[in-house]
Order: C-alpha cells, then sequence, then structure tokens
C-alpha cells in the first residue's frame, strides 16, 4: 500500500467504523433515562471561568484528534489530514505561528500526542498500533508497536493514549483501548513488562480505554469512555476505584494541580452532537462547572491552559481567568 494514500484511507475507514459502533450499540431504556438525568445534572454546572482563544496557524487543520503544550508555551497538534503531501503533527508557538511540522505518510489513524516530563514528545495510532517518541522538534527517538491487534479489518482496533509513570524511571503507560480494553505499561526501551485490564463493566475493566492521566496521588486515571466512568488504579494496575457517571466520559485530562476535566457525552446520541466537558473533584467525583466544547482528547499545559481537541479544524484553547 502507498503510505502517501493512508490519510484518504483513514478517513473512509474512520466513517465506516463510527456508522458501525452506532449501529452495534444498544441502549436499553433505563440506561438511557439515566443519561439523560445526568446530563441535565451536566448542564446545570456552572461555566468555568475561562477565556476562550482561538488560534489561526497559516497551515490546514483537519480532524484534530488531540493536543499538548509544553513549558515554552508551544503547541502540538495531532490531526487526520487528507490531503497526502501534509503533516499529522504540526507544532506551534504561543502566538498559534506554525514552527515545524512531521509525520507525513507514517500514520494510518493518527490519536494521541502527549508530552513526557523530558519534554518529548508521543504520540499513537489507532490503527497501526504504533507509538512514536520525537524531539521536540520532530527527531525520532523511538518506535514500537505494540500489536496484537484482534481484528485487523477494523480500522479503529488499536491503542488511544500514553501516560508517563511518577517515578522518573521513564516507563510508559499505553491505553490499547478499542479493541483490547487494557493498559499496557513498557520501559524506557519500549520494552513490555505488564498488561492489566479486560473487556467488561466490573472494577478494573473496560469498555474502551480512550484516554488516561497520572493524579496528584500518582495513580494511574482511566477514561472508561462507555461504561461512563472514571477508573483508577496503583501503578500495578490493583483497582482503587471509581466514579460512575452513566453518561460516556470520551476523554480525560488531568493539570498541574490534579485537577481532573472529562469530555461528556450523553448515551445515544451522535458523537458530533452534545459534547461538554466538566471539572471533576478527583475525591467525591462532584461535577464543579463545564466548558461548552468537544474533546475527543484532552490536554491541559503547566500552567493550566485546556486544550481540547475538537475533532475538526478549530484549534481552541481556554486560560483559566485570573
Amino acid at each position: 500500500m502507498n503510505s502517501l494514500r493512508l490519510p484518504v484511507i483513514a478517513l473512509a475507514l474512520f466513517a465506516a467504523a463510527t456508522a458501525f459502533a452506532q449501529e452495534q450499540r444498544k441502549i436499553a431504556p433505563d440506561v438511557k433515562a439515566a443519561s439523560d438525568k445526568m446530563w441535565a445534572t451536566v448542564l446545570a454546572t456552572p461555566a468555568l471561568p475561562m477565556e476562550k482563544i482561538e488560534l489561526h496557524p497559516k497551515v490546514t487543520l483537519e480532524g484534530i484528534s488531540a493536543v499538548a503544550a509544553d513549558k515554552q508555551g508551544n503547541v502540538y497538534v495531532i490531526h487526520r489530514p487528507t490531503a497526502k503531501d501534509a503533516d499529522p503533527i504540526v507544532k506551534l508557538n504561543a502566538k498559534g505561528e506554525l514552527v515545524a511540522s512531521w509525520g507525513k505518510g507514517m500514520y494510518v489513524i493518527p490519536h494521541g500526542i502527549r508530552i513526557d516530563p523530558q519534554g518529548n514528545i508521543w504520540t499513537t495510532d489507532a490503527n497501526t498500533s504504533k507509538v512514536f517518541k520525537y524531539t521536540p522538534d520532530g527527531k525520532q527517538l523511538m518506535m514500537f508497536e505494540v500489536g496484537e491487534v484482534p481484528d485487523a479489518k477494523r480500522p479503529f482496533c488499536s491503542i488511544t493514549d500514553i501516560a508517563f509513570s511518577p517515578k522518573g524511571d521513564g516507563h510508559v503507560f499505553i491505553g490499547d483501548g478499542y479493541c483490547n480494553a487494557r493498559v499496557l505499561e513498557y520501559d524506557a526501551s519500549g520494552k513490555r513488562v505488564a498488561a492489566w485490564g479486560k473487556a467488561g463493566t466490573g472494577p478494573g475493566e473496560f469498555r474502551q480505554v480512550h484516554s488516561l492521566g497520572i493524579g496528584a496521588d500518582g495513580n494511574i486515571y482511566v477514561g472508561d469512555r462507555q461504561n461512563g466512568r472514571i477508573q483508577w488504579f496503583d501503578l500495578s494496575g490493583k483497582f482503587l476505584g471509581e466514579h460512575k457517571f452513566g453518561i460516556d466520559v470520551t476523554s480525560i485530562g488531568i493539570g498541574p494541580s490534579g485537577e481532573i476535566y472529562a469530555s461528556t457525552h450523553p448515551v445515544g446520541v451522535p458523537l458530533e452532537q452534545d459534547n461538554v466537558t466538566v471539572k471533576v473533584d478527583p475525591k467525591t467525583g462532584k461535577f464543579l462547572g463545564h466548558i461548552e466544547t468537544r474533546a475527543h482528547q484532552i490536554g491541559v499545559g503547566p500552567d493550566g491552559t485546556f486544550l481540547p481537541a475538537t475533532r475538526d479544524g478549530q484549534l481552541v484553547m481556554y486560560r483559566p481567568k485570573k
């Protein structure tokens, strides 16, 4: 297969996969009623005191999948361009000006982007099951393939997100979430050292590991998308607790002060509609306020700037008002 055709193919695959998922997911009436009730609670929370900032870089962005920011204020975007000569990874400065781009022909479904404590850029591909590590300027440092994709015919059957061990040992945790419903741990050399989780609805089970984050307590928080909850674990994978919401938790993001954001979505509604991000009390699970934006993945900058991936070409950020 010509790698330059991959972005176009990925777009068609995504449309087919979305239609399939919506068709296959059967919603019981009581589940739908509970979701609607919780959704009303989400909308009743106060708007968070955030300043919305729109960035308009001189580069075409399509299907923004994830956004991250470093300590210098640079913004990194992974998106799903349809043009065969476009790069899926874009680096902007704090003013939204293009600094660099890379990754052309290397991805089928670009998905997650995160920045490790050393400032390196990590990305995931939701189709090929590959993890890429780069310098801030795009030099590839490492690539490894998670593999073990249960159904290679499904476009989305692979990895989603990445988080970094707070121990300082270079270990990373990978959300292998679309088909395998598990979390994987790799060492600094890219060797797998642990795996935990399985499909289901019980403690430590998942119905789509779509996002990960390390909390202020050093534990791993997982956005368990279609189970409508956030679960958390110690670094060995021991289940510690959960907050059940009854609405889809598309993604989670954890800020520098331990604040948790969750992108939420009512059950049984098309993915493009009714997306609101809520700030969640880590201890109680109470919704503290909301931002009316879609966030396929959530990035939170070192200064607390909220960076939602809108899944369209609109690049926005929200800064806490002082």
